[in-house]
């Protein structure tokens, strides 16, 4: 099949990668699989020709926003790391330049107790009965079973040439939590403003991208949170996951000024088939990955039906002036400042990139396997769905 991507050509392009731990990490390399063979090219620390790169080339793209998961998969791809690169290191399938992720890096153990400075304020186990309390006061002092200083040093073994934003060729973005604070920091070169649709969201420059990696792979409660130096107050920051407060940031990318923004993510929830029946049947890791994805999914649902809705007012009132006949300039005018406080870009297109309902293999794929097998279902999966969506009518 032929595709026609006209629409991409000569356009500032974007991908934002979600978290899902191993699973979601297998995923994007499929849907960046797929993406190489229709003809797009991913721009990295490893594009050498300064003359190809001064004519920019018509289907790059050159702006990665990461979290979790996706942080890794970002930074592997501006590193310059190709696709199959990263299948064939990270899961070991041969042997090559990259080192093979391995458990001990994902589960590096965590020795820090926490020590509070009001030791009577937060009894979480009180009023329990006391076999509760001797079967969960050995965990509470823990603030998460691993630490991410494990994959910090994998990206430092080798992975990383540079370690600063600045030194990266595409533009590449980072997503943290603050655990103290109601914020989100997305680390970058870019000191941009607070996002106008969330003022506790900020820009953070001056962190090292391992730091960033680290702190945005940090998923209570299996990984306690990563402490990270405040490079204007000197202070220490403690960061969660990068899609706690928000999934899929497409924000970052429509501030870097994209075009067209294509996210990939995995939280799609299970639907009832019967070949498999209810995950009643499944046990608790099932009902909690499936709620954990209801969740998910419902913000990225409802944060794209409000766009919908916001776009649709705009096309309403522009179609209502033009029938009015108001002069040109005030049509302008108008639909500037509907613009500004709906806080929609009309011009800008997001592609969203995420399993099907009836793919219920991949919900129950292990999140954590570092399986070849596993991990290679999981890319056929995400570049099966990227060729389906991207052959859509809209795009050809």
């Amino acid at each position: 099949m032929t595709y026609d991507l006209s629409e991409f050509k000569n356009k500032k392009l974007a991908l934002v990668l979600s978290g899902g731990v191993v699973k979601a990490a297998a995923w994007h390399i499929g849907v960046t699989l797929a993406l190489e063979e229709l003809g797009f090219t991913l721009l990295s620390n490893k594009d050498t020709n300064e003359t190809e790169n001064a004519i920019k080339r018509s289907l790059e793209i050159g702006t990665y926003v990461g979290s979790s998961a996706g942080a890794m998969i970002s930074i592997l791809l501006a590193c310059g790391y190709t696709p199959q690169e990263i299948i064939n290191g990270a899961f070991g399938l041969t042997k090559g330049n990259m080192r093979k992720l391995s458990y001990r890096d994902m589960f590096y153990l965590h020795k820090r107790k926490s020590r509070p400075k009001n030791k009577e304020l937060f009894h979480p186990l009180d009023e329990f009965p006391q076999f509760i309390k001797q079967l969960l006061n050995p965990f509470m002092s823990f603030p998460g079973l691993f630490s991410t200083e494990g994959v910090r040093r994998y990206l430092l073994d080798g992975i990383l040439d540079v370690d600063t934003f600045e030194k990266f060729k595409p533009d590449l973005f980072v997503v943290g939590t603050q655990l103290d604070h109601s914020q989100k920091t997305i680390f970058g070169r870019y000191n941009y403003p607070n996002p106008s649709h969330d003022a506790t969201a900020i820009y953070q420059t001056g962190v090292k991208v391992s730091d960033a990696a680290a702190a945005s792979m940090s998923v209570p409660p299996f990984y306690a949170p990563y402490p990270i130096k405040n490079p204007t107050t000197g202070g220490t920051d403690y960061y969660i996951d990068g899609e706690i407060r928000e999934t899929l940031s497409t924000h970052v990318a429509e501030d870097n000024g994209c075009d067209i923004i294509i996210s990939s993510w995995t939280h799609t929830p299970y639907h009832y088939h019967d070949e498999v029946g209810s995950l009643i049947n499944y046990g608790l890791p099932s009902i909690a990955i499936q709620s954990i994805y209801l969740l998910i999914q419902k913000k990225i649902v409802a944060s794209r039906a409000k766009r919908a809705t916001g776009i649709d007012i705009l096309n309403t009132v522009s179609e209502y002036m033009k029938q009015e006949k108001l002069s040109t300039a005030h049509r302008r005018d108008i639909m500037a400042i509907l613009e500004r406080k709906l806080n929609i870009n009309p011009n800008v297109k997001l592609i969203d990139i995420y399993p099907d309902h009836h793919d219920y293999k991949l919900f129950f794929a292990n999140s954590f396997s570092l399986n070849p097998k596993v991990a290679s279902n999981a890319v056929k999966a995400g570049y099966k769905r990227a060729m389906q969506i991207l052959s859509q009518p809209e795009f050809l």
